[in-house]
């Protein structure tokens, strides 16, 4: 029992922390790494779960001892401001906001924050137990509800107050994103990146099959980057085991998989690394991964883990929130899905289509580097109603006619 709760818990608190890549253009081919559960143990569907057990006050306590120890303080938003869709039908899916920032320290102070570059929604369906993923390339352009003016989705976070003192704000994030696609928002979590690399180092590191252009840019990126202050805690290459450059399946600690996830540019002209778009398919194999490794981890330290994680995150969800969100995450059926060598994580991406698919619903300008979704087109009304098919089976208007 006890194990089960605390796998809920590591669900409400870890997976947004991992959840840190951009969705990619080519979701046909699934990067999913095979672990079985181990042989010994309770085997997660076939668990007897009471009632009574799962309204007791054991997981609460659990929670709010893990935040308490690690300092926690949730924000609050104003949920009059939020642009909330009021037409979306909160009793089947919870939807919380993930900001990814990329930060020197571990932790994320006021006014610290200028750009969110990764905006993701993750989705929890009460009724099937799915959780869907929606990323919103960072340099989309939006219009901020504040202003009125087109800007950059990764620029949505930030606010300047009367007096033009800066403070990063997460209400605004969320007002824009439910301003421009129609949703209703409430709850954000910010994810420092760096707080990745010592999750994965607390669960021992992961085993991931690299190709050979991967492994050389791991290695030359520490060595060309390990002296500086965002990487200080790891210091010098001479802390990570060179990796062989080759292709294969290799044992990466928590520097070499965060930078696994976020290559995108090769340091040599022999390789290419596919940009933005192969990153996001990095990121999701690295979700799954880690995923099925906490599957099989006991109680103590999937507590401990958290403890690890809370570190490096922000967020207006207290712990009353949290509990709700684990009872209702349990009793939507998910608990019957762990353990799976499938994917536990359906994706999908903004601006929607591509060149390929003949569906391309954006354009680029090289100039400015922007990708922009036109409204005088339906193209901007292609992609909310895109959205809205894929979290909810069909489109909800907030202002039905």
């Amino acid at each position: 029992m006890k194990r089960l709760l605390a796998l809920l818990l590591a669900l409400a608190l870890f997976l947004p922390v991992l959840a840190f890549g951009e969705s990619d253009i080519d979701l046909e081919e699934e990067l999913v790494e095979d672990v079985d559960l181990d042989e010994d143990g309770d085997e997660f569907g076939s668990a007897e779960i009471k009632e009574e057990d799962l309204l007791s006050d054991e997981l609460r306590k659990e929670m709010a001892a893990t935040l308490e120890s690690s300092d926690y303080t949730p924000k609050e938003l104003d949920l009059g401001n939020l642009y909330i869709n009021e037409n979306l039908p909160t009793d089947k899916v919870i939807n919380i906001l993930l900001l990814g920032v990329d930060k020197e320290g571990d932790t994320i102070d006021e006014g610290d924050v200028k750009l969110a570059d990764v905006q993701m929604i993750l989705s929890y369906n009460l009724e099937d137990g799915s959780i869907k993923l929606t990323s919103i390339l960072r340099d989309t352009l939006v219009t901020n509800p504040a202003t009125g003016k087109s800007k950059p989705i990764n620029e949505s976070i930030q606010s300047y107050d009367a007096n033009g003192v800066y403070k990063d704000s997460p209400q605004r994030a969320v007002a824009t994103i439910n301003y421009n696609f129609e949703m209703n928002i409430q709850y954000y979590i910010i994810i420092n990146f760096h707080g990745v690399a010592s999750i994965v180092d607390a669960v021992g590191g992961v085993d991931m099959d690299l190709t050979k252009g991967e492994a050389w840019n791991i290695n030359a990126f520490i060595r060309k980057n390990g002296k500086k202050t965002k990487f200080k805690k790891y210091d010098t290459g001479l802390e990570h085991p060179k990796l062989a450059e080759k292709d294969g399946v290799q044992h990466l600690d928590g520097i070499q998989a965060l930078i696994y996830a976020r290559l995108r540019k090769s340091l040599s002209s022999k390789y290419q690394m596919g940009d933005d778009w192969q990153r996001t398919v990095r990121a999701r194999h690295l979700v799954d991964v880690m995923l099925q490794k906490v599957l099989k981890m006991d109680f103590i330290d999937i507590v401990d883990l958290i403890g690890v994680g809370i570190e490096y995150v922000n967020s207006n969800m207290n712990v009353d929130v949290m509990f709700d969100l684990v009872r209702k995450v349990f009793a939507s059926g998910l608990i019957n899905r762990l353990g799976s060598s499938d994917s536990l994580i359906e994706q999908f991406r903004i601006p929607m289509g591509s060149n390929e698919t003949h569906d391309k619903t954006w354009g680029y300008d090289p100039d400015s580097k922007k990708i922009y979704m036109s409204r005088n087109n339906g193209n901007f009304q292609k992609n909310v109603e895109g959205l809205h098919e894929f979290i909810y089976g069909r489109y909800y208007p907030a202002n039905p006619e």
